[in-house]
């Protein structure tokens, strides 16, 4: 059901009644500023949301008051501001995830020099929360909070093997696997299930490759993906079998860490 709302057509989700709809615009137009590699007009902003440029204006002059984004006076475009940052440090500090995980995470990173990250899974995608960088001149970057499908990567993979099987099934129905086939997928969700671990090589981009395994807490249940990653060239198959060996030994501690038995 659709209907007008200040000059906008939207399409009523599930559930909309608890729905703040100007708040889930403001949220909508700030994620957009986020997910873009470089600043954005507000032009962009709107093309990316759909939302008309004038109220995009106004949420970004909003935004932009609270410190969540920042306008570059010079280009007019806009970018995160210090207050997101705030956000990101205190979910970094206080959850216990994330704080009891980086020091397996560095150990890790220190021992094989490729980059060390956590994922945790949220609806169908999944989101690098924690993370511990190579020190190499060539490395992989990838900043936290970034997103990605779970059907991509060896992190998305393990994620997906662990989740409820309705979301794994919509995952697997989903028409935007981007050229990767169902069958392939459950072969892949397989080897997991057998080996321990799951790996991917230029899934996600050209020339990135990644082997990542489970993370569990106390009551048994995954609560995240430790993954390494890297340039695949560096990413041989003899390396991906040592690195999955390591990823479960360092996920296996993190899980220790979390009263895992």
């Amino acid at each position: 059901m659709a209907r007008v709302d200040g000059g906008e057509r939207v399409k009523e989700p599930a559930g909309s009644k608890s729905i703040v709809r100007a708040v889930d615009r403001a949220l909508d137009v700030l994620a957009a500023v986020a997910a873009g590699r470089a600043s954005a007009g507000v032009s962009e902003i709107a093309e990316r949301t759909g939302l008309y440029k004038s109220s995009v204006h106004r949420l970004l002059a909003t935004l932009e008051r609270r410190g969540f984004v920042q306008r570059d006076a010079r280009t007019d475009k806009y970018s995160i501001g210090l207050a997101v940052l705030e956000l990101a440090s205190a979910f970094s500090r206080d959850d216990d995830l994330t704080s009891l995980a980086y020091p397996e995470m560095e150990r890790l990173r220190n021992e094989i020099d490729e980059t060390v990250s956590l994922y945790v899974r949220d609806g169908t995608e999944r989101v690098r929360v924690q993370k511990a960088e190579s020190r190499q001149a060539v490395r992989r970057v990838v900043q936290i909070g970034q997103r990605a499908p779970l059907y991509l990567g060896a992190s998305g993979k393990v994620l997906l093997a662990f989740a409820p099987p309705e979301v794994r099934e919509k995952v697997l129905d989903s028409p935007r696997r981007e050229g990767i086939e169902r069958s392939r997928l459950r072969e892949q969700l397989a080897d997991l299930a057998r080996q321990g671990y799951a790996s991917s090589v230029e899934e996600r981009e050209p020339g990135s490759a990644a082997v990542a395994a489970p993370v569990f807490d106390g009551s048994g249940e995954v609560v995240a993906a430790l993954a390494v990653s890297g340039p695949s060239g560096r990413f041989d198959s003899e390396i991906i079998a040592r690195y999955g060996q390591a990823v479960i030994e360092a996920a296996q501690r993190i899980s220790r860490r979390l009263a895992w038995r």
